[in-house]
């Protein structure tokens, strides 16, 4: 089958490091668009698509154009995709689907009435070492998960959204509520969160938390403690993108992350004690998120062929969305949401 044609929206940081880096060589680029004529034709040129819009609407006429890449942020997505979804083109979205539930499912719901296949960006869950320890805990090599902790710690200094009261917990540990529902195949049933941040940001006037302490338990009953900060200074150089996790099991602990040069090792009384599994492709740590874009959208291809759902499709990603929905409600609250 020939390439699918793509049609990129938004070319900032996300669409050039992430999806170009990505996906380029495979589906044929049609179309770009940004609000700037310069930085448009920039991208266009840069990347080799054939025509380049200030206007997403003229994108949308564009009659080679079977995909659409949305990479703007997520507070202008509204009318962008449901004007797509009306224009029967598949949508590959960048995460977060959106900053409120109604909209998220607003969204969700406008893919659905259009007959038109959605997908999330969150490249998180397609990391080969994720993949793996997914497997391992599907092939019962550890017995069954009771436990764990995922843990991320960084300075980061993120730029601000004007106005924007939510940040950190919808735009990153979002993340690692994925990672976790994806390894243990399981769903939240309630949430428990601490949120905030550290005194010198409420000095300089910041709005959005920079750390969260959330704890999660699944419906077999394992509970999952996260800690993720972008306050913890003097770790400028660190940036696992999922973090740290272990998962504690019957008969074993799987670590991701556990020190700079292992992603994925186990240990496993079944085994013997500690093992390594084979984790390919070894991708470098600088070109994972790219990577985890790529695959996200390569799947997306098979299955637009094949007529069946991305395995991170929009109804999908409602589900780990709605983790992170409830941290906030709990953190305001200050008591646990049942799922």
């Amino acid at each position: 089958m020939a390439n699918l044609g793509l049609g990129l929206i938004g070319c900032g940081w996300a669409a050039r490091n992430l999806h170009m880096a990505g996906y380029r060589d495979s589906l044929d680029l049609k179309a770009c668009c940004s609000r700037t004529k310069s930085k448009v034709r920039n991208f266009q040129k840069e990347f080799g698509f054939e025509e380049a819009y200030t206007d997403y609407r003229d994108l949308l006429r564009h009659p080679g154009i079977d995909i659409v890449a949305i990479c703007t942020p997520a507070s202008e997505r509204l009318e962008i995709i449901e004007n797509v979804a009306k224009a029967q083109k598949d949508i590959f979205v960048e995460k977060p689907l959106a900053w409120e539930r109604n909209e998220a499912h607003k969204l969700v719901e406008i893919c659905i009435r259009y007959g038109v296949k959605l997908a999330v960006a969150d490249q998180y869950r397609f990391f080969p070492h994720v993949r793996k320890a997914g497997d391992i805990i599907k092939e019962d090599l550890l017995g069954k998960p009771f436990t764990g902790l995922l843990e991320t710690s960084v300075f980061f200094n993120y730029p601000p959204y004007p106005g924007q009261k939510r940040g950190f917990v919808i735009e990153q540990v979002t993340h690692n509520f994925d990672v976790v529902r994806s390894i243990l195949s399981k769903e939240a049933i309630e949430v428990y969160s601490k949120i905030g941040k550290a005194p010198w940001r409420v000095g300089k006037g910041e709005i959005r938390e920079f750390w969260d302490t959330t704890t999660v338990t699944f419906d077999d009953g394992c509970v999952i403690q996260f800690f993720n900060s972008w306050d913890c200074k003097g770790k400028l150089s660190l940036r696992d993108p999922e973090g740290r996790l272990h998962i504690e099991c019957d008969r074993g602990t799987l670590f991701l992350n556990k020190d700079d040069k292992t992603p994925l090792i186990v240990y496993s009384e079944d085994l013997g004690g500690w093992f390594k599994p084979d984790v390919k492709p070894q991708i470098s740590k600088d070109k994972l998120e790219a990577y985890g874009t790529g695959e996200s959208m390569r799947n997306f291809i098979k299955c637009i062929e094949k007529g069946i759902d991305h395995p991170l499709s929009g109804e999908e990603y409602l589900k780990t969305l709605e983790i992170s929905f409830a941290a906030y409600e709990s953190a305001e609250k200050n008591k646990p949401v049942s799922l």
